[in-house]
């Protein structure tokens, strides 16, 4: 009973263990080529790892060549002896022949804290390797200079200014950082000058396409005011014979009129003091023509003795700026108009 009892107590201390065990994370490489394995590393040799990686059946041996230097400097840090000041010094030679100066000034420097016999030789090393992280860190930032990637530049700059001032790329580092400055405003005034000549080029596009449909409205209204003139002619012929056909001839001039006069209106408001000019002129041609219009039919039902017609058509007219000679005829015919209602309504009443 008592063997019994230890074995079931030796099993349940052994149970934590093998969970433990089960629980232990995956190893991870990370290939030069840019490819992650995840698996078991099951051996380490000097320029080879045994590796068996998830899914896969049998274990692949790997070159070191082809991994990523940090991961397998992580690889071998996760099995040295971290206490062993001898072996963080040789993982710190490791990271400096990879270029990992920054991971090997801090193995260095944990190297001669474990192992006093190396303490002189750890701090030269781990000095050598901070001046080689400055130096790495600086030409990464020019070749970022060189690409116009300030932004990332800067960033590197002033970590070179900030912590690496012990060593020569600090004073290197505000150097470039001055010429980037400089080149950066010089970029930001070219910049600004391109926009500027941008949006005088889109102004002038604008305005190009202004002065094209004001040529356009002019042309058009130059057109309308064609086509009235035509019509009054016809109007005229039509009058002796044909009074229908003469009150169809005048009522389209003033169709045409009143259309050129709304591009008028629009031309009016332009800022072009040369489409102003225009514009007044073709203003006055409209008012010309439509107070002559207005006359002629005024005057074609006044001779038909529908008053009331005749006096919209004169009053439309009286609206119209004319000049004196028109003024005349108009109201000389509203005068005549207004002399035969007053005879009629006296004779009505036995006057």
């Amino acid at each position: 009973m008592t063997s019994l009892r230890a074995a079931l107590i030796l099993c349940a201390a052994l149970l934590p263990l093998a969970a433990q065990e089960a629980k232990k994370p995956d190893d991870v490489l990370q290939k030069k080529d840019g490819g992650i394995l995840v698996g078991r590393i099951l051996k380490i040799e000097s320029d080879l790892v045994e590796f068996f990686a998830n899914g896969e059946k049998e274990p692949r041996r790997i070159s070191i060549r082809d991994l990523m230097p940090y991961s397998v400097y992580r690889m071998r840090l996760e099995r040295v002896d971290k206490t062993s000041g001898p072996a963080r010094f040789e993982l710190g030679e490791y990271c400096m022949s990879n270029g990992l100066y920054s991971t090997a000034s801090r193995e260095f420097e944990e190297a001669g804290k474990l192992d006093k016999a190396l303490e002189e030789r750890a701090k030269k090393r781990r000095d050598e390797a901070h001046v080689e992280d400055g130096r790495a860190k600086f030409e990464e930032a020019k070749k970022l200079h060189s690409a116009k990637n300030y932004e990332a530049a800067k960033d590197i700059l002033r970590i070179l200014i900030d912590k690496y001032g012990d060593t020569p790329y600090a004073d290197e580092a505000r150097k470039v950082d001055d010429k980037m400055a400089a080149e950066i405003a010089k970029e930001s005034e070219e910049k600004k000058k391109m926009l500027a000549a941008l949006a005088q080029e889109k102004e002038k596009a604008k305005e190009k396409i202004k002065e094209d449909q004001d040529k356009m409205l002019q042309a058009k209204t130059v057109e309308f005011i064609e086509e009235a003139h035509k019509l009054w002619a016809e109007g005229l012929d039509h009058e002796p014979k044909n009074l229908t056909k003469a009150d169809r001839a005048w009522t389209g001039a003033e169709t045409a009129l009143l259309q050129a006069r709304r591009n008028v209106d629009i031309l009016l408001k332009s800022n072009d003091v040369e489409t102003i000019k225009k514009a007044k002129d073709l203003e006055r041609q409209v008012d010309l023509w439509l107070v002559k219009t207005y006359y002629r039919l005024g005057r074609m039902w006044a001779v038909e003795l529908a008053y009331p017609k005749a006096l919209e058509w004169l009053n439309k007219g009286l609206k119209v700026p004319h000049d004196d000679q028109m003024d005349h005829l108009l109201n000389e015919v509203l005068l005549q108009i207004s002399l035969k209602k007053i005879s009629e309504r006296a004779a009505g009443r036995g006057y």
